[in-house]
């Protein structure tokens, strides 16, 4: 059967420590226990096919990646083309193959001991590492509840994100440093809260494990008073209408109910 869909696209940065060997056999073994399959390698480029698998709800998807040299080791830009939303669980699958310590880890293990990581294994701290930007650097990390679903919430050195991950679905949202207006933290009998202030929303992010929330909020507490310190920027005031716009993919996703999507809208509307 021949699907409608539009293919989608998706890169992901991965860098091979000096250390680790050849990158490039390193990455042709790890498919080889894999029903993927390499098409063509070279020292600068590689090419994967991932087979149609209905058993696993899993569309074919063709994988390629450009290597370079960088500072650590070799850059390795990813782009994943297919159908479906398994993009990143394919770069999950071939990662398991990889020799332990091979792959630069973003900061993520030391983030991840210092918590108890009950709600989520090492396949979803992996996945982790695959929205992460090439040299991005994870400082504190938590799960909690946004709209409703449990995720991994982690701050790096230039965002705080949230990443749903579950079976047959994949959510990412995200939170410049910069255009972050406030990140306040409560405390319940039941974990702890995060709420966003950003672009005139507030988004809540709740049932983090005591220590979590207050471990992101001061870790971002001191990432944002370096840039001021050295700048002293001034922020431009936002665009009502893009933030309307904003509310309303969030009242989309699931994160924000109707009534606080209009009650925010209507507080921008009389800022006109």
């Amino acid at each position: 059967m021949v699907s409608n869909m539009a293919t989608i696209r998706r890169s992901i940065y991965w860098t091979v420590l000096t250390s680790a060997g050849d990158p490039t056999a390193l990455i042709t073994k790890a498919v080889s226990t894999t029903d993927f399959t390499v098409t063509s390698s070279t020292p600068t480029s590689i090419v994967i096919e991932v087979p149609r698998a209905m058993i696993k709800n899993r569309w074919a998807a063709t994988i390629q990646g450009t290597l370079s040299p960088g500072d650590l080791g070799t850059d390795i830009e990813w782009v994943v083309e297919g159908l479906g939303n398994k993009h990143f669980e394919h770069m999950v699958t071939i990662g398991e193959g990889m020799p332990e310590g091979s792959l630069y880890d973003h900061g993520i293990p030391a983030a991840v001991a210092k918590i108890a990581m009950k709600f989520f294994g090492r396949k979803e701290i992996r996945h982790l590492a695959n929205v992460l930007d090439r040299g991005e650097f994870v400082h504190a990390i938590g799960v909690g509840n946004l709209g409703g679903k449990m995720g991994i919430v982690a701050l790096t050195d230039n965002r705080l994100l949230f990443l749903e991950k579950s079976i047959g679905s994949e959510n990412l949202v995200e939170f410049a440093l910069g255009s972050i207006g406030a990140l306040s933290l409560g405390k319940k009998m039941g974990g702890e809260t995060l709420t966003v202030t950003h672009s005139g929303t507030n988004v809540t992010i709740t049932t983090l494990q005591h220590g979590q929330g207050d471990a992101i909020a001061r870790k971002f507490r001191e990432l944002s008073e370096k840039p001021a310190a050295v700048t002293g920027a001034v922020t431009p005031a936002a665009d009502p209408i893009a933030q309307i716009e904003r509310l309303a993919g969030l009242r989309d996703k699931g994160i924000l109910t109707e009534a606080e999507f209009q009650t925010q809208k209507t507080q921008l509307l009389l800022n006109l």
